[in-house]
């Protein structure tokens, strides 16, 4: 689908008022420095309120704290991105905290918004409907799609900043032409000893007056990047914001700040301790560096991953009794099954999905995409077998959501990860309904639509509303 002129316009007038924007009249280098520090404060500011929620089972606290942190993170990454663009290269005039927190807190969460509304809008996600006499834009998200969206998303809100993927990388795998996963890893042990002594204060609370003194966590700081060993220098490069980058239109590349957490600022590169911290905890963000920087060489070695996949299979249905037979082959039409499983009287057929941990609207569209690919061909190949055959889609992390699951709902195929191998071996016909509930699908279908959101960026509303768009 073509993104109407009519909304392009829309988007046209919304990037002119980000570029006159006052704030972009002082020196590029100074805002970059406040909005690090603008950074680290949100963050702190999070963590607090996570401490406050855990201390006191508080619920609410917690989902204001994930607020405040996804939208410091997503506000300030696109800010810094339009300073590089737009501010200027030297300039007396300095921009208020006022105005620099708004462009934060503001336009730059609504501007993400806006940039995942039309991607989504190409591919038939949505649909944008312009007033331009109101300046309203309003994205019709289409309404239920599997009787479950709300309950799912309540689940997924909660769970998934702790759910990790199973990336199946060695060190020794080349994921691009400049260094190997185990030249990203070492990268990241060695900043992350740099950010933990960067580290001096220790943020404590109580309970109460007669409570114990609890330690929280340690403050976040904003900390000069050295220069890493020799054979690490390239992997620095590719981890920090530039304006070389943005120049070269990479900005659109780089959807979140995992991408390209580090930030160079003048001559030196600066990063967040805690930002280093997390990110060199998981490897779940290492696969897209080195998309964005080799996606040929990534495609290369993505074989190397799925075959790990096949052979954790093997191990689980193995030690269960089954009989197992990678990469089955079917005639008249051909087909090709990644796991093939027999044990008497029971056939078990698993395609398997290595992902990338998306972070839009956009790229759940295509992992989406490739995952329903998987349940129609699995339940497609299921109709040859034995009466009673069992199939499943298995991902390296993801569980599915409501678009995925209306498919598994209808053809019996439901999606599950490598960690769930022991369990599918164990009992195939007991899983999906386990499956099913863990993904938020419970009891009758509910239907109640997700709550309606909207926003003002540059003189324009957004609004989101989960329903069709009226005929």
């Amino acid at each position: 689908m073509v993104v109407s002129e009519r909304v392009r316009a829309a988007e046209s007038d919304i990037d002119d008022g980000i570029r006159r924007l006052p704030a972009w009249n002082g020196r590029r280098t100074a805002i970059l420095r406040r909005l690090m520090n603008l950074w680290r404060d949100g963050l702190e500011l999070a963590y607090i309120r996570f401490g406050h929620a855990s201390m006191f089972q508080n619920n609410e606290s917690f989902g204001v704290a994930v607020a405040i942190e996804q939208h410091t993170n997503i506000g300030v990454f696109w800010c810094l991105k339009w300073a590089f663009e737009y501010a200027q290269t030297s300039s007396r005039w300095k921009p208020t905290d006022e105005q620099l927190v708004k462009l934060v807190s503001s336009e730059g969460v609504a501007y993400q918004m806006l940039v995942d509304a039309l991607k989504f809008a190409t591919v038939d996600g949505v649909e944008i409907v312009v007033d331009p006499d109101n300046r309203i834009l309003t994205v019709y998200e289409g309404g239920n799609v599997s009787g479950y969206d709300h309950a799912i998303v309540a689940r997924d809100h909660k769970s998934l900043l702790f759910h990790k993927q199973c990336p199946l990388v060695e060190d020794s795998d080349q994921l691009t032409k400049r260094w190997a996963a185990g030249e990203y890893r070492e990268y990241w042990r060695w900043l992350r000893r740099i950010a933990e002594a960067a580290e001096t204060e220790t943020l404590l609370a109580q309970a109460g007056p007669l409570a114990p003194r609890q330690e929280m966590f340690k403050r976040p700081v904003v900390f000069r990047v050295p220069d890493p060993p020799a054979h690490l220098r390239k992997i620095q490069e590719d981890l920090t914001l530039t304006q070389q980058k943005i120049e070269s239109r990479m900005k659109w590349k780089l959807s979140q700040y995992e991408d390209c957490p580090l930030v160079q600022i003048g001559s030196n590169t600066y990063a967040i301790s805690s930002v280093v911290k997390t990110l060199a905890s998981v490897d779940d963000y290492m696969l897209r560096v080195a998309v964005l920087v080799d996606c040929e060489q990534y495609n290369k070695v993505s074989g190397l991953r799925e075959e790990r996949m096949v052979a954790r299979c093997g191990s689980a249905l193995r030690a269960m009794g089954w009989n197992f037979q990678p990469h089955f082959h079917l005639s008249d039409p051909e087909r090709e099954i990644d796991v093939y499983a027999a044990k008497d009287p029971r056939d078990l057929v698993i395609q398997l999905k290595s992902t990338l941990r998306p972070h839009s609207p956009w790229e759940v569209y295509k992992r989406n995409a490739d995952v329903l690919d998987g349940i129609n061909h699995t339940a497609e190949v299921l109709l040859r077998f034995r009466e009673g055959a069992l199939g499943f889609v298995v991902t390296d992390g993801y569980e599915g959501d409501y678009a995925t699951w209306a498919r598994s709902l209808e053809t019996g195929v439901p999606v599950a990860t490598l960690q769930d191998l022991d369990l599918i071996a164990g009992s195939p016909e007991g899983a999906f309904q386990i499956f099913k509930e863990r993904a938020g699908i419970k009891g009758r279908p509910v239907s109640e639509p997700v709550p309606e959101r909207d926003t003002e960026l540059c003189g324009w509303r957004v609004r989101l509303v989960d329903t069709p768009k009226p005929a």
